[in-house]
Parts: C-alpha cells; structure tokens; sequence
C-alpha cells in the first residue's frame, strides 16, 4: 500500500483507537467547522476515519477539506457503489462507530423515523439494522433543542441505544459539545470492558496548605496523571470515582469527581468514599502535600511587620496507611515521585518505599525532568510490584502510561478481558 501523508498523525497521541474504522457523518450546521477537527483527533488516537456528509453540509464545508482531514475520499451522495452499505452494512469491513457530530433537528427526526434522504440518514438506518454503535453530537439552537418532539425524537433514539450527547447550552444555543468530549465518548463507546466488575478510587492532582487566608504551601502536579488513570478505569467499565486537587484539567462528565483542596480534605473525601462503598481499588496518584503549617494564621501577614517569618511545619496524614486500615483487601497502587536520581536509584526508592507502605504497587516516576511528571503532557514511571518484579513503561503520553498501569492491574487481580 502506497504511503498517505494525510494520516502520519495516526495514532501520534494514543493508540485507543488503533484498528478502528469510524465514518464521521456531518449535517448542515454552522458546527461542521468543527468536523476537520473531530476527525483529526481521532485519527491522533489511532482511527481511520470515512466523512459522510449530507447536501447541506456541503454548503458549509468543503468535501476536499474533509478529504484532506480524514485521508480518505469523501461520500456526498449514494452511487452504484452502494456506499452505505460498504460502510455500514452488515458485512465484516463494516465501520465499528457512526458518528454524527454535528448533528442538526432535522437529521435528528429523519434517523428517529427512519427517513433516508440524504447520505447521512442512509447510512445511519444502515448501521443500526446492522448493530454498529451510533453516536449523535446535536448542534442547533437552543429553542429548537427545547421543542418536545425533538427532545422526544431523541428519547426514542436512546431507547435503542444511540448514544445522544448532551449539547453545551451557551448564549441561547445547543452548541455541539467540546473535540475532546467527542473523542472521549467515542473511544468509552469502543473501549472493552474488562472492569465492569470493579468500584476503583483515584485521587489526583496536588493538595494545598494555608499559611493565612492568601498564601499556601502547594506543589507543581497538575493532576493529568490521575485525571488520565481515572478516564482509562472508566473507559473500561469500572465504577469510577475521582477526588481531586485544586487543578484546571478537564475532566469527562462521565466520571464522579469529588473536588477538594487540603490534605485533610483529601484524607476526609476518601474516608467517606471507602466507608460508603466497597470499592476494589484504590490509585493514590495524588501530590498530597507532606507539610503544613502547624498554625494557619487567620488573617494576612503583614510582611511589613514580620521582615522575617518563621513557619513551624507538621506531617500531613498518610492517606494510604488509612485507606488500608478501612479496607484492609483493597489493592493499593502508590504513586512515588522523586527529584535529580538515576533510574537505579528511583528503582530503589520504589522498592523501599513499597516496604514501607501497605500498597500492593508503587509507581515510581522522575519529576523536574523536561517531559516527565509533574505539569508535563508525558510521563516515564517503573512499577514496582510484591515480587519486587520491575516494568518499565518508556516515556509516552499519559494517557498511554496509564494504559498500561491499567493493564498491570487488572492482570494482578486477574482479571481477563472480555
């Protein structure tokens, strides 16, 4: 097969979609600009995408654009070649996904009804008499979202299991929802459900300690480590539950995330969540602070009047340690961040600190590195397991490195894919 460079982007951020064939089906809204863009992003994560678009959607969108996003020829009407069927019947080349994003009224009704009058609509009656997962990203305004036969239109579509995504209502319009909650939604849909049986808690991101009420003792984590762990356990069926730090990383509505701010809060949030649940896992890949201060001042220092401040600080309590004393056969992944060591000395501090703790893995990454750990896309970490048995996982995005940390887990427990 000749090389295509419109798709050297493939799987350049993650391989989640890696082996999969998605048709992007796109209708006449002003939010098909924004198709060039899904469609690169699922390519970066692995897909090779098909763009079906409809009459109207032509008006809006170049099909040589859409061509040029997807690396593929694009569909703009049916032909002899029965198109449809080559992408939606019920034969073994068929898509795995039909995408429909943006997704107008008007296409909305004609799926609901079984109306095939454009490319779109014929291809999506076709996948769903054939069983491939449909996905629908609305996109019209906000009064047209509201009238009841629409909104009963997409009842009925959730009834036989279309995927309607819920719009961002913003300046009295049901705009199509964010590139990156698409692709989340797709790559959830697709994903294989290994850990369906699984409650899993994930804390993440750093902890804050007051000093007085406007300054605080914190770290640099952004929280994508945990944010990624938490996506990739929920992606794979688990019960899901992420209480973080204070953090601006975006995080899929899908998951229940508990927000918080100090180490007690931290401590408090998985107290609650263990007592209340039985969960079978838990990932403490937060930064909890190790310090604060021992007596917060009430109000603002003057540094006036203090030229020279002294500070007394005290431990933060372990969490993991109390984790273990609630659920005492929870598996407990450890996360262990050190600064300026060789990997033969992180290694070392992985398998002390395994000794020390009551976890059942430690995951042992560099931090102050260009590309690894804290406030970083990437990461690079060596888990350490009871057997004292080292993986190293090479540097990758966070997303990858999680999948991987997921896959470690679920063969320690056993658990087989579906």
């Amino acid at each position: 097969m000749s090389h295509n460079p419109l798709k050297d982007i493939t799987a350049t951020v993650g391989k989640e979609l890696v082996d999969k064939r998605i048709t992007l089906c796109v209708t006449g809204s002003v939010a098909a600009s924004q198709a060039p863009e899904i469609a690169r992003e699922l390519m970066r994560r692995g897909a090779d995408v098909y763009a079906v678009l409809s009459p109207a959607a032509c008006k809006l969108i170049s099909p040589d654009l859409m061509e040029w996003a997807t690396g593929n020829p694009v569909i703009k009407e049916i032909t002899g070649r029965v198109e449809h069927v080559e992408l939606a019947g019920d034969w073994p080349g068929k898509s795995d996904l039909i995408l429909v994003a943006p997704a107008t009224a008007n296409t909305i009704g004609k799926i609901a009804y079984g109306i095939d009058d454009t490319p779109v609509t014929t291809v999506v009656t076709t996948a769903l008499g054939s069983g491939i997962p449909v996905i629908i990203a609305p996109a019209m305004h906000q009064s047209m979202y509201k009238h009841p036969i629409v909104l009963d239109n997409i009842k009925k579509l959730r009834c036989i299991g279309v995927d309607v995504l819920k719009p961002e209502i913003v300046e009295g319009k049901a705009k199509i929802i964010k590139t990156s909650a698409i692709v989340d939604a797709v790559i959830q849909k697709l994903s294989f459900k290994d850990l369906e049986s699984l409650r899993c808690l994930v804390t993440a991101g750093p902890t804050v300690e007051h000093i007085d009420p406007v300054r605080i003792i914190t770290n640099r984590s952004s929280g994508r480590m945990g944010v990624a762990i938490a996506r990739e356990t929920s992606r794979r069926g688990a019960e899901t539950t992420l209480i973080i730090g204070p953090t601006e990383i975006e995080i899929p509505l899908s998951i229940k995330t508990i927000r918080v701010e100090t180490s007690q809060n931290m401590l408090e949030a998985v107290e609650n969540e263990l007592t209340s649940k039985d969960y079978k896992v838990f990932i403490g890949s937060a930064a909890v602070t190790d310090y604060k201060p021992a007596v917060p001042q009430k109000f603002k220092i003057q540094t006036r009047d203090t030229p020279k401040l002294v500070i007394e600080l005290q431990a933060t309590p372990k969490i993991i340690e109390r984790v273990r004393k609630i659920r005492p056969e929870i598996f407990i992944v450890a996360f262990k961040a050190e600064y300026g060591l060789t990997d033969s000395e992180l290694i070392r501090r992985g398998r002390e600190y395994l000794q020390q703790s009551s976890a059942d893995l430690v995951v042992a990454n560099h931090v102050g590195v260009d590309g690894v750990g804290f406030a970083s896309e990437t990461n690079e970490v060596f888990i350490v397991d009871r057997d004292f048995k080292v993986t190293h996982i090479s540097r990758a995005s966070k997303g990858e490195i999680a999948r991987h940390l997921i896959d470690y887990v679920a063969m320690k427990l056993g658990v087989k894919r579906q």
